[in-house]
């Protein structure tokens, strides 16, 4: 197995009802493209973090520590990584970057959409998907508002402030191998 490489596990905010429902690994170096700094209408992907109850009689950190010096992992960003595994054909999204590991072909490349960061009543949560950067429209159809996407822009916290940047749309690449 080959590391690609390694970042921060972020997904959707557990209170919000919309943006993406999936998690994604965000390299540790972002690529930027062009983006808005601030908020706008969009979807929202934030930093994970563990989350291990613990009330003294009640314990549910299934995880072994030791590879964390022994330090409790419970309320600190979780990291994640990206790894290959030769001889079997493989296609990779990957958020937050603009070009695709050594040895990889790109597909296509875009920003990262989902539906609206929105309230409980209008709107629902879909998956992390990634936009070419170029759409397309197609012909024939009305503006109902039926199925929405909107781009994702990141929030700082969880996530690393001194490299992603609250409010920034985020960048994403499809590679193959």
């Amino acid at each position: 197995m080959l590391l690609l490489f390694k970042g921060y596990a972020a997904g959707p905010h557990y209170k919000n009802p919309g943006s993406g429902s999936n998690f994604l690994c965000l390299h540790e170096d972002p690529q930027w493209k062009t983006y808005i700094d601030g908020d706008q209408p969009s979807g929202l992907l934030v930093g994970v973090e563990y989350e291990l109850y613990n009330s003294g009689i009640h314990h549910n950190n299934v995880f072994s520590e030791s590879n964390n010096g022994g330090n409790p992992i419970d309320q600190n960003p979780a990291p994640c990584a990206i790894c290959y595994v030769a001889g079997r054909s493989t296609i990779l999204m990957v958020p937050a970057r603009t070009q695709c590991p050594d040895g990889w072909t790109t597909e296509y490349a875009g920003y990262l959409a989902s539906a609206y960061t929105g309230n409980l009543d209008t709107h629902t949560r879909s998956s992390y998907i990634c936009w070419d950067d170029a759409p397309e429209v197609a012909v024939g159809g009305i503006s109902q508002n039926q199925a929405v996407i909107y781009p994702v822009e990141v929030q700082c916290g969880t996530l690393p402030c001194s490299v992603y940047i609250t409010g920034r749309e985020l960048t994403c690449i499809v590679c193959s191998k």
